[in-house]
């Protein structure tokens, strides 16, 4: 069917805050009606029948954490033994890449399967802005609620202004029956708001939401709130199976870690960051260097608090019974800071050019790592690359839900490959996003890579299979491969430009 109930359910939802949708609404109730009332007995007995026998899903996706910033990816200082036995366990990437070079992109691209441009998200979100999540879009959370999941968001969101807004899409309306964590990231409004100078106290944050409420101050750092909120929603959810998407603040600015965390690494703190270990980040400008160690701590406290979820699956003998998904939105932010809230910073590319925010490889290849005991082979690598936006035809074949085909993706399920199968890309990776250094676009076809800068004129041209560093760029050498991958850009720009969900927000009343 063209239109799906679920997304008729979900307009007929949202139809009183967005009257642009009200004729899209119609002609889908129109073309769906009679199938739907046909199919809803069979329906509902499939529904059922799934309750008892479907595995449950944890998708882990957390924040500007870099290629390189683990030890299952070569990090020879930071301890994340909770990853590195994901892996142990799993299959782990080595070209994985996320939608975009910022969060608020990826995370559309990780939800709907579409590359970011598509959904309505381009850039990062400010605050109380009206950019969000396109309202006619399916999600994972979408496809899991279909066969009878029970589906929660828990850790950030980013895909609209702000949890508080009430005129714009909200996890709820994609699916999520929960919801828990931040709009963005971690805010403390009495150490913002300090006469002090510098400011000082605790990251605590004081702006988490819970099914859009605001909860007020707390007395933990995010993760450690986002572990506890977890594992208290995965123990509710009775026998029904569940979807979670779990999606950790941590790394992104402002870091902050328990003291424990950042005595493993006293050795990579300077005297400035010992003795003053509580400023706020936006006053560390104009003092002498942190160091690395503050880091390095959080990303091992980010760990640990996934280790916590992780290993209570493990002991309630329900980890084997859940596909584990891990990955990052984007590149990590390195020592190299262009913006003051960069400051401090440490991520690591793997030695990959380029950082967050730039279409360079150490901007979007990111860890990933898929674990399911009984399909995926323990500890099993695969050089292929693959892309987050491959996550929901993923989801969609292995839970044998109902997509609407007259809606492009631009992900490949990852079983055939999985599985040892015969696996072949159905169309280029193509990335898009507003860059500092006006690289706007990217395309990779088989091992070639094409940059351009945003009028789509090609910049850069390299051979990832010998330059997985990017350092020659064969753009004058290469002018046959270099006409191709134009081509190839100049139509996958055409389709997302003229795409049908974003038509079809685009035509309502403004």
């Amino acid at each position: 069917m063209p239109c799906r109930i679920a997304q008729v359910h979900r307009a007929l939802t949202i139809s009183t805050w967005e009257p642009r949708f009200a004729s899209l609404i119609i002609t889908c109730l129109l073309c769906t009606a009679g199938a739907a009332f046909a199919d809803k007995g069979e329906q509902h007995v499939a529904k059922d029948e799934v309750k008892r026998d479907r595995k449950n899903v944890l998708v882990v996706y957390v924040d500007d954490l870099g290629y390189g910033d683990t030890g299952a990816y070569g990090h020879s200082v930071v301890k994340t033994p909770h990853i590195d036995r994901l892996a142990s366990e799993g299959l782990r990437f080595t070209q994985f890449y996320a939608p975009s070079a910022l969060c608020s992109p990826s995370r559309a691209g990780l939800l709907t399967g579409r590359t970011p441009y598509r959904t309505g998200v381009e850039s990062w979100i400010p605050d109380d802005a009206q950019v969000a999540l396109g309202a006619n879009e399916t999600t994972l959370a979408d496809l899991a609620k279909q066969r009878g999941y029970r589906t929660a968001i828990i850790g950030k969101w980013h895909l609209n202004g702000g949890l508080h807004m009430q005129d714009v899409p909200q996890p709820r309306d994609f699916g999520f029956d929960y919801q828990y964590g931040l709009a963005a990231w971690v805010k403390n409004g009495a150490v913002r708001n300090s006469k002090e100078i510098p400011r000082r106290g605790p990251m605590f944050p004081d702006n988490m939401f819970r099914n859009n409420k605001a909860i007020g101050p707390t007395q933990k750092y995010s993760a450690e709130l986002v572990s506890d909120e977890a594992i208290q929603w995965m123990d509710s959810s009775g026998s029904d199976p569940f979807f979670l998407l779990l999606t950790y603040s941590e790394v992104h600015t402002p870091i902050a870690s328990p003291p424990e965390y950042l005595e493993q690494y006293q050795e990579y703190l300077t005297a400035e960051a010992r003795d003053n270990p509580s400023i706020y980040y936006f006053d560390w400008r104009n003092r002498p260097w942190r160091g690395r160690g503050e880091y390095y701590a959080n990303v091992s406290f980010m760990d640990a608090q996934l280790g916590r979820v992780i290993e209570h699956l493990r002991g309630k003998e329900m980890l084997d019974d859940t596909l584990v998904i891990f990955s990052s939105d984007n590149g990590p932010v390195t020592d190299a800071a262009l913006t003051p809230w960069e400051l401090g910073m440490a991520g690591e590319t793997g030695g990959l050019r380029g950082k967050k925010r730039f279409l360079f490889e150490g901007g979007i290849r990111v860890p990933g790592i898929i674990r399911l005991p009984g399909r995926v082979a323990a500890g099993s690598v695969e050089d292929q690359p693959a892309t987050a936006l491959d996550v929901f035809p993923t989801l969609a074949q292995w839970l044998e839900a109902d997509v609407d085909e007259g809606v492009p993706t631009d992900g490949d399920s990852l079983w055939p490959l999985i599985d040892g199968e015969s696996f072949e890309r159905s169309q280029a990776f193509y990335w898009s996003i507003p860059t500092p250094d006006g690289m706007e676009f990217a395309v990779r076809e088989g091992d070639w890579k094409l940059i351009l800068d945003g009028s789509g004129t090609p910049q850069y041209l390299f051979d990832l299979a010998n330059d997985w560093y990017e350092v020659n760029n064969l753009l004058e050498s290469q002018p046959a491969i270099r006409d191709r991958l134009l081509k190839t850009f100049q139509s996958r720009r055409a389709a997302v430009e003229n795409d049908p969900l974003a038509r079809a927000r685009n035509a309502g009343p403004h």
